[in-house]
């Protein structure tokens, strides 16, 4: 398989002629030359004698959609939708010879594995999706979590109601599209809010950010779609990302709470690891965006301006990609 997609993709670099039939007969017009190259098949009319050479057809091999021959006889069908999308079917009669039997074979190789590769173009595309919704939805819990935190500093409790009814949202989302279940963490957790009990649902706060942790630490959800795709490391996200993604999200946005509780060390202890997330994550997904970085020896106030702009371009990277723009 692997094979096949290489010799592939170094026969669309040029077109060369694979197989010609000279004598082949299509309905309806009469007889010519079928031709197929690695791009496309084709069929040229025989040039009468007051008639010019024609080409009747010339489609791509891309756009074929069967190749069958009919019966035990040497009626090659072709089908292909047409630049309307109306399906269009033509029969052409082939003489019996190697050259037929070559013919075929090469044609109905070349549809396989453009089948092969347009599968595999899909469901890397659907796999990205699946990594940027999950990071997407990861961000929000994050977030959302770090809002309660605060929310209870102040006990400002239809705001923690309203962000943990959001957080659970999230969850749902998150088992439904992602096969990662914090849904029992995070109803533990508003339950808990009903007793009206800041330290303990702080404690219910932090024991669900490792819950989401831990869920994340393990290997990416079992799913057998995934199995093979899982495996690159091509560029851009990654299942490994989303892990930073989540670290970086739970510690920028307790940040804010920090400095209004004027948390000097945890604020001195937060930046360097900010910015170690950041540097991470702007390597591997830069491609897609410029996350900024937060340069060293700057004062703190400076430094907390760079991740402020660089986590603003994360979340948008994430909404646009995720299809939540």
């Amino acid at each position: 398989m692997i094979t096949e997609l290489h010799e592939l993709a170094g026969d669309l670099e040029e077109e060369k002629l694979l197989a010609q039939l000279k004598d082949a007969r299509l309905d309806g017009v009469g007889k010519g030359k079928l031709s197929l190259t690695n791009k496309r098949v084709e069929f040229e009319r025989r040039s009468g004698f007051l008639s010019p050479p024609r080409v009747e057809f010339s489609i791509a091999l891309s756009e074929v959609s069967s190749a069958k021959i009919k019966d035990a006889s040497n009626t090659l069908m072709l089908e292909w939708l047409d630049g309307n999308g109306e399906r269009v079917l033509t029969q052409l009669v082939l003489p019996e010879s190697d050259a037929t039997t070559h013919l075929c074979r090469s044609l109905n190789k070349k549809l396989k594995v453009l089948r092969q590769v347009a599968e595999l173009q899909e469901r890397r595309a659907c796999y990205k999706a699946f990594l940027w919704k999950t990071a997407y939805h990861i961000w929000l819990m994050a977030d959302l979590l770090s809002q309660a935190v605060q929310q209870l500093t102040h006990e400002d409790w239809d705001a923690v109601d309203a962000s943990l009814n959001e957080a659970m949202e999230s969850a749902k989302a998150l088992s439904l599209e992602s096969a990662l279940d914090v849904n029992d963490a995070v109803h533990g957790l508003i339950k808990s809010v009903s007793s009206r009990d800041a330290l303990l649902v702080l404690r219910n706060i932090t024991a669900t950010l490792k819950s989401v942790g831990t869920a994340l630490s393990s290997d990416l959800p079992s799913d057998e779609k995934w199995e093979d795709l899982a495996l690159e490391d091509s560029p851009g996200l990654n299942w490994r990302d989303i892990r930073y993604i989540f670290l970086f999200t739970s510690w920028y946005k307790l940040l804010s709470l920090w400095h209004q509780l004027g948390e000097t060390k945890k604020i001195e202890d937060s930046l360097p690891r900010l910015v170690t997330l950041l540097s991470i994550l702007a390597d591997r997904i830069s491609r897609q965006s410029h996350l900024g970085s937060s340069a060293t020896g700057k004062d703190d106030s400076s430094i907390t301006d760079s991740i402020d702009s660089a986590a603003r371009n994360l979340e948008t990277l994430l909404k646009i990609n995720a299809g939540m723009a």
